[in-house]
């Protein structure tokens, strides 16, 4: 069954908005994700085209030894958008269970078979804190959850982004590349102003669509859209017509 990327299984007990950030949710480009006791570098993995190993390093920052567990999912996106999870058991990560002393850091090694059939394919490595029996029974515990991205992409994958006004009044925005697009915002322009309704950062998985709100009569139609890439490069999107969706 698949779980989404944050479901209430997996959902850390507090700070989710700051490890969606940290963790590559938000495309702030960052060497290290800290979440409290934890930092894992790098923030995202790109696996180069026809290559089957990567790692990530976890670092313990706290007082105590901290125990981490480690496990890696196919990462789709569903039809508005939201970050979906498989299990990947061709993903293998070693080790995927680590216990850290104060100061300890441990790299850990990941591996998925090359598949050159696919222009791109996308994971996502899950990295749990585990609940520390030498605290005091009745103590709450406040456990940590870093989700690192994995990309493996083809040489001539690109992400290639469109707009289009839905009948909700919602605006989409759908990747018809052949490769994920790392969006650090977005801005919706209107008509006859200046006026614009900005969206944060976020991941468009190729295939995938996303719809920006606010949905319903809003004023003044959106006659344009521009995006801030991750690389920091601005763009003014194509509107998609109705005849190519």
């Amino acid at each position: 069954m698949p779980a989404a990327l944050f479901s209430p299984a997996w959902r850390p007990m507090v700070g989710i908005a700051a490890l969606c950030a940290a963790a590559g949710a938000a495309v702030v480009p960052l060497s290290a994700a800290h979440a409290g006791a934890l930092t894992v570098m790098p923030v995202r993995v790109d696996i180069a085209p026809g290559r089957e190993f990567c790692s990530i390093t976890v670092r313990n920052d706290a007082p105590d030894n901290v125990s981490v567990q480690l496990r890696g999912y196919r990462w789709r996106q569903g039809a508005e958008g939201e970050d979906m999870l498989d299990p990947a058991p061709q993903l293998i990560i070693n080790p995927s269970i680590v216990t850290l002393a104060p100061g300890q850091r441990q790299v850990v090694r990941c591996s998925v078979p090359a598949d050159v059939s696919v222009p791109e394919e996308t994971f996502r490595i899950l990295v749990n804190e585990l609940p520390s029996t030498a605290r005091d029974a009745g103590v709450l515990q406040t456990l940590l959850q870093i989700s690192i991205p994995v990309f493996r992409s083809q040489p001539q994958a690109r992400p290639q982004i469109m707009w289009s006004r839905r009948d909700d009044g919602c605006i989409a925005l759908t990747n018809v590349g052949a490769a994920h697009a790392r969006l650090a915002s977005v801005q919706l322009r209107t008509a006859g102003s200046d006026a614009e309704r900005a969206h944060q950062g976020f991941y468009l998985l190729a295939g995938a669509s996303r719809a920006l709100g606010p949905c319903g009569p809003t004023g003044d139609p959106v006659i344009r859209v521009e995006a801030t890439l991750g690389d920091g490069s601005v763009s003014t999107l194509e509107q998609r017509s109705a005849a190519s969706r």
